[in-house]
């Protein structure tokens, strides 16, 4: 198998960094071979989490990140953990083909301050509370 690296830097690297995580969701072998992600962008959402207006996640979201840190400052995520936050979490939530690009970043930012605090639990919590909200 192959080792697969992906440096963070610009625009180009957010794409290609989108297709990778989109040929893991897909499970299609050769990403750097397909011609574009469309047929990603259709594929149905990964994150089993019930519909949502952006501001009731991003509530949510942000409670999680914040808790237990009694007025600290939060950690700063890095580029990758933003990528990473934006392509396997927020983009794959059912209600976020009508959220704004905007809207988008603001809740993978919080989503990579979970997921700098807590790594994948940060997640698992995250979707714990937004099933939970059913």
């Amino acid at each position: 198998m192959a080792r697969t690296t992906v440096t963070v830097a610009g625009r180009g690297d957010e794409e290609t960094a989108r297709r990778l995580i989109g040929s893991w969701l897909a499970q299609e072998p050769g990403w750097e071979d397909a011609p574009d992600c469309a047929a990603d962008a259709a594929a149905p959402s990964g994150w089993s989490v019930p519909p949502a207006s952006v501001r009731e996640v991003l509530a949510v979201a942000r409670r999680l990140a914040v808790q237990g840190l009694a007025g600290r400052p939060w950690p700063v995520p890095t580029a990758a953990e933003l990528l990473l936050a934006r392509g396997l979490v927020v983009d794959e939530h059912p209600s976020a083909a009508g959220w704004s690009e905007r809207e988008r970043a603001e809740l993978g930012g919080w989503v990579a301050v979970l997921v700098r605090r807590f790594g994948e639990a940060g997640v698992q919590r995250l979707t714990a509370a937004l099933a939970a909200r059913r």
